[in-house]
């Protein structure tokens, strides 16, 4: 038979119990010490991400509200065009404009708010400011695709300028497509964007011209948003290009 060693340390059990509760101890407080440097670094990772995605969704809105301020002068290009292409149709010719023009496009950036949920850091806020900076973004993004994809109408129309003699009766289909284009696109975009600025007032986004004041000297001289399409059709249009820095093409 087997007897049990009966193990007895040489300061007794209550020295070991001791050791024990210190280095438990010690690792309880690393762990909560741990944890606690992990929390604030969150929430200073959730501040930043904060911080930058409302300043990059109120430059997006500035560029909004800027495209808001000329659907007038879009709105009297529309008619004008309409008018040139029912003489067209009615007579066979039409007094051609100087300067068609088109509507402008006005950048947008969601880089941040992009790389933010790739790398999970959008995470670190509140679901429910998950879905504002969502939902404010995704009219943000439809309004730059809608606002490029009408770049084609628009170039279709300053054909319109090359006068009748230059232009076939498929050219003159061509336009008809092209003004329907414009006009629908115009017209989605100026629900989008009367939707899009009233749901980012509500959720605390407003527009701000800090970043548009930033990227503005590279498109419109001396950074003043002078959109040609404001100006008149009998505009030379090297005098109409002098309000940006790349010359539109015809």
């Amino acid at each position: 038979m087997f007897r049990l060693l009966k193990l007895k340390p040489p300061h007794g059990w209550n020295a070991v119990a001791w050791e024990l509760g210190i280095v438990t101890l010690g690792v309880l407080i690393a762990l909560g010490a741990q944890e606690i440097a992990s929390s604030l670094n969150d929430r200073q990772t959730a501040a930043e991400t904060r911080r930058e995605i409302t300043d990059e969704l109120n430059s997006d809105l500035m560029s909004i509200a800027l495209r808001q301020s000329i659907e007038p002068c879009i709105g009297r290009r529309l008619t004008e065009l309409r008018a040139i292409l029912a003489q067209w149709e009615q007579t066979g010719s039409f007094d051609a404009p100087q300067w068609v023009s088109q509507s402008p496009p006005i950048e947008v950036e969601l880089s941040r708010y992009e790389a933010a949920l790739s790398a999970g850091r959008l995470a670190l806020l509140s679901g429910e400011e998950q879905y504002r900076m969502g939902a404010v973004a995704a009219r943000i993004r439809r309004f730059d695709d809608w606002q490029f994809k009408e770049r084609v109408p628009w170039g279709q129309l300053r054909a319109l300028q090359f006068g009748p003699k230059a232009l076939s009766a498929q050219d003159r289909a061509t336009v008809r497509g092209a003004l329907q284009d414009a006009a629908t696109f115009d017209y989605e975009n100026k629900v989008n964007t009367a939707e899009a600025l009233t749901m980012a007032r509500r959720y605390g986004f407003h527009p701000d011209a800090k970043g548009f004041r930033e990227f503005a000297p590279g498109v419109w001289p001396g950074g003043k948003f002078r959109p040609s399409i404001c100006l008149s059709m009998n505009t030379p249009p090297e005098e109409a290009n002098k309000t940006v820095v790349i010359p539109l093409p015809l």
